[in-house]
């Protein structure tokens, strides 16, 4: 492969992964909002169990 095919191939490849960051950035702003729209929306309450968010965390122990 020559070096022109090579840069072209690198250019496509950010190109694609730059239109998917930006995908993934739209979607994680309207999860944002949705979040900032629930808040202001409920009071919160002491009762309330805290939220845990499972982003990423792989786990060796299996939950039944």
């Amino acid at each position: 492969m020559d070096a022109k095919t090579r840069f072209a191939a690198l250019e496509t490849m950010c190109r694609e992964r730059a239109l998917l960051a930006e995908k993934d950035l739209r979607y994680w702003l309207e999860e944002a909002e949705e979040w900032a729209r629930f808040k202001a929306a409920q009071e919160p309450t002491i009762d309330s169990p805290p939220l845990q968010l499972e982003i990423g965390i792989q786990s060796d122990v299996s939950i039944p």
